[in-house]
């Protein structure tokens, strides 16, 4: 068994068992999903942890190796400098989540968590990612909508108003972004049939669970390979706003 997972180069491996459903999470050197049985009653599913540290410089870092988003764990350690982490400090990982109240099947994005949710066809089991949306005066969507497209190694082509936002802060875009390590979408790309609004990687892991995009949905860069090649064109994806009672 060691040696099996010293040959997938794991850091973590935890596993609980809370009434209706488990936690399987599989931790590695950079964001890797939670997956979750889909409760059988209620709508909570996960727990948060509390860790050390250790090798991790800042909290940054340390969110994306539990696949938690920037605002959700800087809220649970206010008392912590994000840039600054002492090996011995003890951490909240807040990864205990609320299933949006909309259908549980495809994709769900609950704008309020800043996290999708992705129910797979066995209607059994949910797998989570922390995004990053729309900023204020780039909204991300709300409604229904479907995967239409996917792309491996996508060109980015900044639209109009992107480039006059660029150019107002004395930037300029070029027409064409090529692939590569300096392309914002990163090596994923999956269009929505809301107008110029993608799910895709990203080269700024820090704006990963906070309103940062012009509206389109980014996730961390393990996140999105994973599931790029985990739905297929066609997927519904509903995009709502819920927010909790502590919010």
């Amino acid at each position: 068994m060691l040696n099996i997972l010293t040959s997938l180069n794991l850091k973590r491996i935890f596993f609980s068992a809370l009434g209706n459903f488990f936690f399987l999470g599989l931790y590695h050197h950079d964001a890797s999903a939670l997956t979750y049985k889909v409760p059988f009653l209620g709508d909570v599913i996960g727990e948060n942890q509390e860790v050390k540290a250790g090798l991790a410089v800042t909290l940054t870092e340390l969110a994306q190796q539990y696949d938690i988003g920037m605002y959700e764990i800087a809220r649970a350690n206010p008392h912590l400098n994000r840039k600054r982490l002492q090996p011995s400090a003890s951490v909240i990982i807040p990864a205990q989540f609320i299933l949006p109240s909309a259908p549980r099947e495809g994709i769900v994005l609950n704008l309020a968590d800043m996290r999708v949710f992705y129910y797979h066809p066995d209607g059994n089991t949910v797998t989570t990612y922390p995004v990053g949306v729309g900023r204020q005066g780039w909204s991300t969507p709300r409604g229904i909508t479907r995967i239409m497209s996917k792309e491996e190694n996508p060109a980015w082509h900044p639209p109009a108003s992107i480039r006059r936002e660029a150019a107002r802060r004395g930037k300029t875009l070029p027409l064409v972004v090529p692939p590569g390590p300096h392309n914002p979408l990163g090596h994923y790309k999956m269009s929505l049939g809301f107008p110029g609004i993608l799910m895709h990687g990203t080269t700024q892991p820090a704006s990963i669970g906070l309103y940062s995009s012009h509206g389109c949905i980014r996730l961390y860069n393990a996140d999105i390979k994973e599931l790029f090649y985990m739905v297929p064109i066609g997927t519904s994806v509903r995009v709502v706003y819920e927010p909790h009672d502590n919010e």
